[in-house]
């Protein structure tokens, strides 16, 4: 993202932009959105703001971060070495290596206690790895494996589950074989166990139904749904009795297809005709998990885990696409998001195009826990809804946050290559004033009479109403939306505006005096700029508000993120600074950061 090092370059915009929006007003939408601090709550898992470790380059603060991903299917704990499949040309390399401290280059393990160490620096993320669990693992770094050498070959290490025998405190490097139980021994032994300060999270291998296509050289047969549950069950058996407090996420599947049948696995036919229950693939796992819990004495998955790309098209034909000056695309994506959640949406797609019996996909996910493992949690490890480089994306993404709390998912973890807008969307919710200030941690019931004009989602602190926090969006790209917030259940008389607009990927401190949002008789009227999100910490009064804006923020531990903190804290005086070059001019409307649409 955009460092705020630019302040004086953004005065500059500012002041130029400031002065066209203030002669080009518009009479703009209007949207009522009630909070009712009185009605039922819902407690916010802190987990569901969390990314992959390819995005942990910017200064994004996740609640937690995993390490998975296609590469991690081929990963060897023992030499850090990996094959990337079909993404490129299956080959093994030192790709984790790359992205690490070198001292950590030939230590076991490395890609785990990377991560860990992310983890304490993002404010003590919680950590999630990937076991694997395919067969084999990559061998050596030697380049492209080619179709003669698939494995079993000696370009591949076998893969064993269990060892059956003592753990070694170091790797045998000349067996031919990883251990997997082994290797979480090896990582509790360095990192601690998950209750104290280890990894808290280990996946179930990565997308399998995929394997005979993304890692054709390793795994050249087609998943069978048998093969998923004895894999899953063994290895979390081990997991349980290493470290009994570590979170099992099982199986990562990729997307539809596998939800349904895992991809037309060779044994779905025989499972779907022995059980006509099942609607689908994933009522066969749960209730088989279950009937391994019940046989183990042990609960055996913590989370179902699912990864969500939205397949919707715009008027251009594409899914996911870069139009972003097309208002029919634009809106596509925004409205994409309601498959997670929506039943009187139909997207399109092939999957609405086949049926798609199971969208919306929540509602089904929870249908078929509450039916066969019932407690079980919900994860959603990568997904993404694309607009990585415009607002959309940030308005989506705070859509689908919004899905993920309203719908009890448990951990959620943001993919893509690219992602500045999204990853501004998280920070939003986590860290909006640069100081750890966060949305809050209790979800509260709050309506908007246009959804697909503007979105809204309140909470508090816990039980305290002090400080309400609310996230609105507005969504059309050209008009202004003026907001009439209606709040029953508390009084308020102070308002300090954060948001996202399209001049740079970042959260913008719109002060507490901004002119755009106007407080009377408990009704916070608030002028938002076309395709904007924003975040208003909503107060009795000011000293309400607790210094860091969040009752419970854990303290920031490690030296090397205070620095970050250092600098990033500097975008909650971004409004005094653009103030030397011209006083509250940052504050005085959201619009002065517009600027035109990237083609």
């Amino acid at each position: 993202m955009i460092r705020i090092r630019k302040t004086a370059e953004l005065a500059a915009a500012a002041a130029i932009i400031a002065t066209c929006a203030v002669s080009a007003g518009a009479d703009g939408n209007t949207v009522d959105i009630a909070v009712d601090l009185s009605g039922e709550t819902k407690t916010i898992s802190p987990y569901i703001y969390g990314i992959n470790e390819e995005l942990m380059g910017g200064d994004v603060m996740p609640t937690a971060i995993r390490a998975g991903g296609n590469r991690s299917s081929a990963y060897n704990w023992e030499t850090n070495a990996s094959n990337a499949g079909s993404d490129k040309e299956h080959t093994s390399d030192n790709y984790f290596q790359q992205t690490m401290e070198k001292e950590l280059a030939d230590v076991p393990g490395a890609m785990s206690i990377h991560l860990s160490r992310r983890c304490a620096e993002k404010n003590n993320a919680y950590p999630m790895t990937t076991l694997q669990l395919a067969g084999y693992v990559s061998a050596d770094m030697d380049g492209i494996v080619s179709q003669s050498e698939k494995a079993p070959s000696n370009r591949w290490n076998k893969v064993e589950l269990i060892k059956g025998s003592d753990f070694a405190d170091t790797p045998d490097l000349t067996d031919g074989t990883v251990y997997m139980d082994e290797y979480v021994n090896y990582l509790v032994k360095n990192l601690g166990s998950a209750k104290n300060g280890g990894i808290r999270g280990y996946s179930m291998d990565n997308e399998p139904a995929l394997w005979n296509s993304t890692h054709a050289l390793m795994h050249p047969e087609k998943t069978t749904c048998a093969e998923i549950v004895d894999k899953n069950v063994t290895m979390a058996k081990a997991v349980k009795q290493i470290d009994p407090d570590a979170e099992i996420f099982g199986p990562a599947l990729f997307g539809y297809s596998a939800f349904v049948d895992l991809c037309s696995a060779p044994d779905w036919k025989d499972i779907k005709n022995e059980r006509d229950d099942y609607r689908w693939f994933i009522d066969y796992y749960l209730d088989s998990m279950k009937k391994a819990e019940d046989e183990a004495g042990t609960r055996l998955l913590d989370a179902l885990d699912i990864h969500y790309y939205t397949e919707a098209k715009g008027p251009c034909g594409e899914r996911s696409c870069k139009h972003y000056s097309d208002e029919g695309c634009v809106q596509a994506r925004f409205d994409s998001v309601r498959s997670l959640w929506d039943d009187t949406y139909k997207e399109d797609s092939w999957i609405t195009d086949t049926g798609g019996t199971f969208l919306p996909l929540l509602p089904n996910v929870k249908q078929s826990i509450d039916k066969y493992y019932p407690g079980t949690k919900i994860a959603i490890s990568e997904y993404d809804f694309g607009g990585s480089y415009d607002i959309c994306g940030a308005i989506a993404e705070a859509d689908a946050l919004g899905a993920f709390m309203e719908n009890d998912v448990y951990l959620a973890t943001l993919f893509a290559m690219q992602a500045d807008y999204q990853c501004a969307a998280i920070d939003l919710f986590t860290n909006f004033d640069g100081n750890g200030g966060r949305f809050g941690d209790t979800l509260r019931q709050t309506v908007s009479d246009n959804t697909g004009l503007s979105t809204a989602y309140a909470s508090t602190y816990g039980d305290n109403t002090d400080v309400v926090t609310l996230v609105v969006t507005n969504k059309s790209m050209n008009d202004k939306t003026t907001a009439n917030i209606k709040i029953k259940g508390g009084e308020y008389s102070y308002v300090h505006l954060y948001g996202l607009n399209n001049f740079a990927p970042q959260v913008f401190d719109m002060t507490d005096s901004n002119n755009a949002v106007q407080v009377s008789d408990n009704t916070i009227i608030y002028d938002m700029e076309p395709e904007t999100v924003s975040l208003l910490v909503i107060a009795k009064d000011k000293e309400s508000i607790p210094k860091n804006n969040a009752a419970d923020a854990k303290e920031q531990k490690s030296s090397e993120t205070e620095g970050k903190k250092k600098n990033s804290s500097k975008r909650k005086t971004t409004a005094v600074s653009v103030g030397i070059a011209g006083a509250a001019l940052l504050g005085a409307a959201f619009g002065v950061f517009r600027a035109k649409k990237k083609k």
